[in-house]
């Protein structure tokens, strides 16, 4: 039993040095940590980035925002996507030989398609 338990512990060791020197996340960073509020002695407030908090966060969106455009250009050309993407009130288009039909039920209520699509 002790040579189970020793083999165990050595693999248990093992498995921790290895995992030692990953970083599994961030607690904290440069912003968010209480410091002494200048205006009101005696009280703590927030750090924030220079330009408020809501500028660096705007900041960030749209760095991130451009990232995700070029990827999205990088990967997928105009031409593979569907006609009806992006055009307001469009039906999605139906396969050859199909008839939309007319009249269509939502919530045990029978409507008209027809109606909906001129809206």
């Amino acid at each position: 039993m002790s040579r189970l338990l020793t083999n165990r512990i050595a693999k248990l060791e093992a498995k921790h040095k290895v995992a030692a020197n990953r970083i599994v996340g961030v607690i904290g960073g440069e912003y968010g940590r209480l410091i002494p509020d200048p205006d009101k002695p005696g009280y703590l407030k927030f750090s924030e980035p220079p330009g408020g908090f809501d500028a660096w966060a705007l900041q960030q969106q749209t760095e991130l925002q451009s990232e995700l455009s070029r990827l999205l250009a990088e990967d997928a050309p105009q031409a593979s996507r569907p006609n009806n993407v992006g055009t307001p009130n469009s039906l999605a288009p139906l396969p050859k030989g199909k008839k939309r039909p007319r009249y269509i039920e939502m919530n045990g209520v029978e409507v008209d398609a027809l109606a909906l699509r001129e809206n």
